[in-house]
């Protein structure tokens, strides 16, 4: 399945009625769900990553994950404030394991993978070796409560913009992905203007995209209510953003 759309709403508007029609059911560790698989989703205004609808609109908790992962950390205790679901996740009360930001920043042997794909971009603007990789093979050497659910993120600059291609092993179509397309994005955004290029599309592939049985009700309700229109959130200022994301982040601390 292949979904090209202008905005986040478009897209969940599609994903979730294709749900709607999917008979395929599976039961999973989560809970009982029907799934898509394979699904290839395009945003074509990246910037249109925010919900319209009164149901699915969540500035809070999707900004609150970006700000976690630009931390660097996994600490449970700056998420949870946001998305207070994540203590369920935490086998020590303490951090999530899966958590994506030293997975972005302190990968493996420390390598911090932001600035590895930065530095290569800059070299060689054409490479198609600027990948982040999230998932890891030792995720299945041992038992976890949560393991990420991407796998990959591959950045690629063509005709002077920064196109993003992300492949998630699993997502949730009605908790997950709003939150998944708004992150990945603004980190794309970041990183055009780090670069010093324009914004591209971003595309979103997905393993297993399913919508669990508890969540059918509530995304009923979405389809119901429409959305208010198509806005897209503010072009970020040129020049690097890396030093205001830093303020950003110690305001949010001091909070």
């Amino acid at each position: 399945m292949h979904i090209t759309a202008e905005s986040l709403d478009d897209l969940l508007l599609g994903v979730t009625k294709a749900l709607f029609r999917q008979r395929r059911r599976i039961r999973a560790q989560r809970g009982k769900s029907v799934e898509l698989m394979g699904v290839n989703l395009e945003l074509l205004r990246p910037r249109a990553r925010l919900s319209r609808s009164e149901g699915r609109g969540r500035p809070f908790s999707c900004l609150g994950e970006m700000l976690w992962y630009l931390s660097g950390d996994n600490k449970l205790d700056l998420i949870e404030h946001y998305v207070p679901r994540y203590r369920e996740e935490s086998e020590d009360q303490r951090t999530v394991y899966g958590g994506y930001g030293p997975r972005f920043f302190k990968m493996r042997n420390g390598y911090n993978q932001i600035d590895n794909i930065c530095s290569l971009l800059k070299a060689r603007p054409t490479s198609r070796r600027a990948v982040i990789q999230l998932f890891d093979a030792s995720d299945l050497a041992a038992s976890h409560k949560e393991i990420p659910c991407t796998c990959t993120l591959q950045f690629l600059i063509r005709n002077g913009r920064l196109y993003l291609v992300t492949y998630m092993r699993s997502n949730d179509a009605y908790l997950g992905l709003p939150h998944d397309v708004f992150a990945f994005t603004m980190l794309q955004e970041i990183l055009a203007r780090t670069l010093g290029v324009q914004l591209g599309t971003y595309k979103h592939l997905v393993g297993s995209l399913h919508l669990y049985d508890r969540n059918r009700d509530a995304a009923a309700q979405y389809l119901r209510e429409g959305i208010q229109g198509h806005v897209s959130m503010p072009r970020m200022p040129n020049g690097d953003p890396w030093p205001s994301i830093a303020t950003l982040l110690r305001i949010e601390r001091r909070l």
